[in-house]
């Protein structure tokens, strides 16, 4: 029995001896394999120790701005906010003082009163059951600094805000369809451009994001050069050909246009004549890119993706083709009338014409025979390659987005004929701006742009110029300044029907058109009384050409007849008068007539001797400062020997604190100027003229100061006219003054 017992007592150690040999003999085998292999059930080992300790952040990068020619900010970003309100009471335990809504209703009573929010939809909000906190939805989003301070002064417990990062767009509405908007990508939450500049040149201006890195021991620790970091790339400058003062000039013009005739659409666009620079430009509808008010009203860029049948500013290009062949004999005789095309009759716009009468007449009276008979003379394939040479048909090539090329109407008889006045072929506007300027440069086309550089700030180097850029001679030196002529008659031969294009004190040229409008859901012609797209592609100073303004309006709904005969001459004749005085264009035609006056030099001059020399040239004195007896004016704008409108305010700056003057009535231009006179900040909102300023008359104000002004429609002098223009008749032959 011992026997037996001894030798089970050794089976069952050598059973166990060899159970945990052999169990250790795969925990080797499988330590062996980690440590060689570094990897289990498919993961980096040691990635995973290193994630659990590893610490990293995204640096984000600041969007580039995007600047005016002078350096003024169209574009940057500024922090915003979004409120929350706390509602767990729990916040509130061990706290001296509630860090919860306590006060649902007056807290909903007083928020209505600064967000865009009703007080029961906030309350609704508050008395959300069961949550920690809630957030107000859009109203609640994107609120200003003024309007986190003001909700702060409030001193409501609960109240909190989260900081996020915004694109501030400090003008408003303001070249909004060329600066365009940039804003939050649902999907990575990062601004991004969604039009404009801000789209075409996203990639520069979005930059690229860094990181920061770091390791931290179990203690958590940072683990000595551990750290690892990627600097954020900030996005590159955009610097605009844009001029911001002649850029209100624009906006003021269209916003009393639209007041005025309340048309479907509406642009306005000035260019440099001599480099193609864009100046400014505009158009109505429009929308706030701040806000995003009106945004999707039209999404469409009238300069450079909205095509249109131009009307008669299209025959400049025909004449200057037939100049160019010999073809135009400016006292060779043609008839008018009318003429017979296909089947179809197509008048003059009066109808009966004007008899036999020279060519140079014809032209001036925008006799639609006449294009027809040029284009017989130069013929139709040549004809249709001279509208070629002057960029028709193709894209101008202007970094724009979805630019579109037009497109030249020459399938038929009668398509060729009446595109020969602007009607059936279609353009852009930045097309028609570039072939202006062959006829306003000896025959050299440029290449209208609005960047004038891409700067990478960081590294302070230009990475993208704009340039003068020579694209085509359509035309010779000769034919260029001959078709000069002619457009200077136009406006201003005892045979024009274009004379309310002139402006005092300068001799301008160029060319009126009114064009049927195509119905883009019937086919055919939009019907009514007045259906028509009116324009104006004008120069100044004629012989010598400065600046380019081309206004074209659509379908006014208000005063159509008006519209009809005066054409865009009450928003044209303000921008051009307004850019060539700012710019100190000399004045071609001599002074300006009785209604003007030369500014006085009051600068060192006491208060009240100033204001007396001042209101002596029927100007209107406005002080900036308490103007106590014994002070003196140290600053005066405009300066002296400026010559001005009758009733012009001069702003003088005064010894001592510089105080806020009474702005009610005043214009954007009377904003600027005070902004260059005190060095203020000034931010607008809405277009017109001032109702509200956010700093009371006579308070004290700073170089830097932040002022705000409310603008309406309202006309300061109680009604709705505008420039001397008469009223509408409705007596009057609407054919009398219009070219097609």
């Amino acid at each position: 029995m011992p026997k037996i017992k001894i030798k089970k007592n050794k089976i069952g150690a050598v059973l166990l001896v060899s159970f945990f040999g052999l169990l250790f003999f795969i925990l080797a085998l499988r330590y062996s394999y980690l440590m060689i292999s570094g990897h289990s059930a498919g993961e980096d080992l040691a990635y995973r120790a290193s994630e659990k300790y590893l610490r990293q952040s995204v640096a984000e990068p600041e969007r580039g701005k995007i600047y005016d020619r002078n350096g003024k900010v169209l574009a940057e970003d500024t922090d915003s906010y979004k409120l929350v309100a706390i509602l767990d009471k729990k916040m509130s335990k061990d706290s001296d003082k509630p860090l919860h809504v306590k006060d649902k209703k007056k807290t909903a009573k007083e928020l209505s009163k600064i967000i865009d929010m009703d007080e029961k939809d906030i309350l609704k909000k508050l008395e959300t059951k069961k949550a920690f906190q809630v957030e107000f939805g859009q109203k609640g989003k994107d609120l200003t600094y003024k309007q986190k301070t003001q909700i702060e002064k409030l001193k409501l417990p609960g109240l909190t805000f989260e900081t996020e990062k915004k694109r501030f767009y400090p003008n408003g509405n303001f070249a909004s369809h060329l600066i365009g908007l940039a804003d939050k990508d649902h999907e990575t939450n990062k601004l991004k451009g969604v039009s404009g500049a801000e789209k075409v040149f996203d990639s520069y201006l979005s930059g690229k994001t860094g990181k920061n890195s770091y390791k931290q021991d179990i203690w958590g620790m940072l683990v000595p050069n551990s750290e690892d970091s990627i600097k954020a790339k900030n996005g590159d400058d955009v610097h605009l050909t844009l001029d911001s003062n002649i850029q209100v000039f624009v906006e003021n013009s269209l916003d009393e246009m639209v007041d005025r005739y309340k048309p479907k659409d509406l642009f306005a666009v000035v260019m440099d004549a001599k480099t193609g620079e864009i100046l400014g430009y505009s158009q109505r509808p429009t929308f706030n890119p701040d806000t995003k008010e009106d945004f999707g009203k039209k999404w469409a860029n009238d300069l450079y993706q909205n095509t249109y049948e131009p009307g008669s500013t299209f025959k400049t290009y025909g004449l200057a083709a037939a100049i160019e062949e010999g073809k135009f004999d400016p006292k060779k005789k043609f008839k008018s009338g009318n003429r017979e095309i296909d089947g179809f009759k197509i008048y003059d716009w009066n109808d009966d014409g004007w008899g036999n009468i020279p060519m140079t007449t014809g032209f001036t009276y925008s006799a639609n025979t006449l294009m027809m008979k040029l284009q017989d003379l130069v013929g139709e394939d040549k004809s249709k390659a001279y509208y070629e040479k002057f960029g028709f048909g193709k894209k101008t090539g202007g970094l724009f987005d979805s630019e579109a090329p037009g497109h030249i109407a020459f399938d038929n008889e009668l398509q060729r004929k009446t595109s020969a006045f602007g009607q059936s072929t279609t353009v852009t506007p930045v097309q028609m701006l570039q072939a202006e300027t062959a006829i306003l440069n000896q025959g050299n086309m440029l290449e209208p742009y609005y960047v004038k550089s891409i700067e990478n700030r960081e590294e302070n180097k230009t990475i993208k110029k704009g340039e003068k850029k020579v694209v085509g001679n359509p035309v010779s030196k000769d034919t260029a300044q001959k078709t000069m002529d002619e457009l200077d008659k136009v406006v201003n031969s005892k045979e024009s029907h274009a004379t309310n294009y002139q402006i005092d004190g300068y001799r301008v040229a160029g060319k009126t058109g009114t064009a049927q409008v195509p119905d883009t859901k019937g086919g055919g012609y939009v019907d009514g009384a007045n259906p028509y797209f009116v324009s104006f592609m004008g120069y100044a100073p004629a012989k010598d050409p400065e600046v380019v303004v081309y206004a074209g309006m659509s379908l006014a709904q208000k005063r159509d007849l008006e519209a009809y005969e005066y054409g865009v001459s009450r928003g044209f004749n303000p921008i051009m008068e307004n850019t060539l005085k700012y710019l100190d264009v000399e004045e071609t035609e001599g002074k300006a007539k009785n209604n003007s006056s030369e500014v006085p030099d009051v600068v060192n001059m006491n208060v009240q001797k100033a204001t007396d020399a001042i209101k002596g040239k029927k100007l209107d004195p406005i002080l900036i400062g308490k103007g106590d007896k014994g002070d003196k004016v140290k600053k005066q704008l405009p300066l002296k020997g400026k010559n001005v409108q009758d009733k012009e305010r001069i702003l003088l700056v005064t010894d001592g604190e510089m105080t806020m003057p009474n702005t009610e009535n005043w214009t954007k231009r009377d904003l600027l100027k005070l902004q260059e006179a005190t060095g203020i900040d000034v931010e607008t909102e809405g277009s017109g003229y001032v109702s509200e300023q956010s700093i009371d008359e006579n308070q004290t104000i700073k170089a830097g100061t932040k002022v705000t002004f409310t603008l309406s429609n309202n006309h300061p002098n109680g009604d709705n006219s505008i420039g001397q223009v008469p009223e509408e008749d409705t007596s009057k032959d609407k054919n009398k003054d219009n070219d097609n």
